[in-house]
């Protein structure tokens, strides 16, 4: 007689499996998810900068050990903070989370009259821990939910936290059920009333102390000997910005910490990279992540590399110095959370919101066709409107047109398609879709398809376009936003529990990451989500 022919046996085995599995399943939970954002980080400095990355650093560590996606691209036209940050965790573009750009255009902002809507801003809460001269910061106008919130409806243990320089960052990644999302302001970390009424002691400690003004009078030098750099252009190139207090080029001295513009030379500096990963470190020892009941999940926002980049440009000594320091950073930061948890599986991916335009000026001096401003919007507005025979543009800006509201349904798409051809005789515009094309469209691929993830009916405007290539508005030496490959093409780096490493070259964006995350959580994606996991990326169970 087999054994597996006795009832008591068979019993046993059941038994035993149903006691076994949650336990295995249990143990197979991460108990720390990471997102690291870093801001303005095109994938190329993966590969042009590799040569500064340090053993201990980040970056070798991501791109060799763990899940390297090559061929990350985000998949929204306007590659701004906002909507980058907006894809992360909710697994969706801006088309259905609304979070078109960081801000836009309402014809009701103020009172019932036209004005601006920031992404993140909601006058029904009050900013705490700082003056609280600004408006109140919540997830307000995303319209759906992130990972973290998911994950607290079925796991109400978890909790969710954000640490960033920029309000929108945080905010965007952590969600709304989010326990904390702290981020500076004048100097000081803050967050809302959205979130809490008081600012826990650690971040308060730090505002108390001053601990900001640590590095007045500190001196940001070149991390290695100058010739390991490539110099692409001088190093107090003309088209650079200065940073206050030191100029354009190196050494960068930090000014005195009751110096007006000090808390902006800090942060334009691996300094303000430094003092964000700070205060992530205190919030992981002080809410003990990781070390109790569920998985919880902390993002951080690293904002000081792109305001380094909008000031002196993606092929300066100053990105590249910062991205090699950045690599340092997080490789310590890295440490700091292995050391944490004691040898509790955690989990991190590492992404960008945008990559960034090389400088206009120094794109032409490679003789490609670039340029600043060369599309005056005042004229443009001027010229359309004299073909229309009437002022029906309520608002023109540098990728999307409003029309006025009251025109009715059939007045505005015939007028959407005349703006359309008016706007596409200018020879630096490219591309530019209408409002009916967008919603009736189906494209699967290219620039249709961009600005189909980018378009939402309740703010979009009624006709959307591009620049050409290298083509940028405003003064500012480097900027971003458009969908062209340098602003689009991000990194994708997962590595740690639950992550098979390798180097996959297949299509994805950003938006697959929170249904990996939730995949290896053993959870729902967001509600929203669009995109699938991952999987060749997840490590068998």
């Amino acid at each position: 007689m087999n054994l597996e022919d006795l009832p008591v046996f068979r019993f046993v085995c059941l038994l035993t499996a149903l006691l076994f599995v949650p336990c295995w399943a249990a143990a197979d939970v991460p108990k720390l998810v990471v997102m690291i954002s870093i801001d303005q980080f095109p994938y190329e400095y993966l590969e042009r900068l590799r040569p500064g990355f340090s053993p201990e650093g980040a970056f070798l560590r991501l791109c060799d050990q763990g899940a390297n996606f090559t061929n990350c691209h985000h998949g929204h036209a306007f590659t701004k903070t906002g909507p980058g940050h907006s894809v992360f965790l909710t697994g969706t573009f801006p088309t259905r989370n609304g979070i078109i750009e960081n801000d836009w255009y309402d014809p009701q902002a103020k009172g019932g009259k036209p004005g601006r809507m920031y992404c993140v801003d909601d006058a029904d809460v009050q900013i705490v821990g700082g003056p609280g001269k600004d408006i109140g910061k919540s997830p307000k106008n995303l319209l759906v939910t992130t990972l973290g919130d998911t994950l607290k409806l079925v796991r109400p243990e978890s909790r969710v936290f954000a640490v960033a320089l920029k309000d929108r960052a945080g905010i965007l990644m952590a969600g709304h059920a989010a326990d904390g999302v702290y981020w500076l302001d004048a100097g000081n970390w803050v967050t809302s009333t959205y979130y809490r009424s008081d600012l826990p002691p650690y971040l308060r400690s730090l505002n108390e102390s001053r601990a900001i003004g640590a590095y007045a009078g500190q001196t940001w030098d070149l991390l290695y000997p100058k010739d390991r750099y490539t110099l692409y252009y001088p190093d107090d190139a003309e088209f650079e910005g200065k940073l206050p207090g030191s100029g354009r080029a190196f050494p960068h001295t930090m000014p005195e910490a009751d110096d007006k513009l000090y808390t902006t030379a800090m942060t334009t500096s691996p300094f303000g990279t430094e003092y964000t990963l700070a205060a992530a470190k205190a919030l992981i020892a002080a809410e003990e992540l990781g070390r109790r009941a569920g998985t919880d999940v902390l993002a951080v926002n690293l904002s000081s590399n792109d305001y380094v980049g909008h000031m002196f440009g993606p092929h300066s000594l100053e990105v590249q110095d910062i991205t090699w320091r950045t690599d340092r950073m997080l490789g310590e930061f890295a440490a700091f959370i292995d050391k944490h948890l004691a040898g509790a599986p955690w989990v991190m991916a590492l992404s960008s919101d945008h990559g960034v335009a090389p400088v206009p000026e120094y794109a032409e001096s490679k003789k490609i066709p670039a340029g600043r401003d060369a599309l005056n919007l005042k004229e443009l507005k001027k010229r359309i409107e004299t073909v229309l025979g009437e002022p029906l543009i309520a608002q023109l800006e540098e990728n999307q047109v409003y029309l006025s509201a009251d025109l009715d349904d059939e007045s505005r798409r015939v007028t959407a398609r005349a703006v359309r051809d008016e706007l596409l005789k200018e020879p630096l515009i490219v591309a530019a879709f209408t409002r009916e094309e967008l919603v009736q469209g189906e494209a699967t691929v290219g620039l249709a398809q961009q600005f189909q993830r980018t378009f939402n009916a309740l703010r979009s405007g009624d006709v959307l376009y591009a620049l050409a290539p290298y083509h940028i508005t405003g003064k500012t030496p480097a900027t971003h936003g458009s969908p062209w490959e340098y602003d689009s093409h991000v990194p994708l780096l997962l590595w740690g529990h639950g992550i098979r490493g390798g180097r996959y070259s297949r299509s994805v964006t950003p938006a697959a990451i929170a249904p990996t995350f939730a995949k290896i959580l053993g959870i729902d994606p967001p509600a929203a989500a669009s995109v699938d996991a991952l999987d060749e990326a997840l490590a068998p169970r």
